[in-house]
């Protein structure tokens, strides 16, 4: 596997990707609103377009066989986690976390945290803030970095919690 940033190259097997990723989460996970699809591929192009445009934004993608299998950024803290605990300036989210569904449970995801882990000390930053709000996200980053700093009980609404985690990673 092979992890590097973005290029312009990337882009439309990087949509791709979170696209078939979030059918598949959203499927798995039976959720009813019709429009969360929609939502959230369009804050990932922003993300993606952000890329190019905004230092304060990097996209990762792992790569195997040529072919562009998980993702994630580094960037500002979003509203959910900056307006839930106190931040620090400059500090950074994980987030955009993706990995095809055909992909998952063969260490990509982990591999994609580990390199992820080395661009933030590589900033001279030992902190990361990341969130999760849908549930299976939720049992996967609470298996890889313990359990979340926050829980926003009920945000999603009855019995659907949104997670923060607050990771040292000195």
């Amino acid at each position: 596997m092979n992890f590097r940033a973005l290029e312009q190259s990337d882009v439309k097997s990087l949509q791709r990707l979170f696209m078939e990723s979030l059918s598949d989460l959203i499927r798995r996970e039976r959720f009813e609103d019709a429009d969360l699809l929609d939502e959230e591929v369009a804050r990932l192009n922003t993300t993606i377009q952000d890329h190019f445009d905004d230092d304060h934004v990097q996209l990762y993608v792992v790569e195997k066989e040529g072919s562009i299998i998980g993702a994630g950024a580094l960037l500002p803290p979003n509203e959910i986690i900056s307006g839930n605990l106190e931040i620090k300036r400059g500090a950074i989210e994980l987030g955009s976390v993706y990995v095809l569904p055909r992909m998952q449970r063969q260490g990509v995801g982990h591999f994609l945290l580990e390199e992820m882990k080395r661009e933030i000390l590589a900033r001279k930053q030992h902190v990361f803030y990341l969130d999760a709000g849908f549930p299976s996200a939720q049992a996967y980053w609470r298996k890889q970095l313990g359990e979340p700093s926050l829980i926003l009980e009920h945000y999603w609404g009855p019995g659907a919690p949104h997670m923060i985690w607050k990771v040292d990673i000195k």
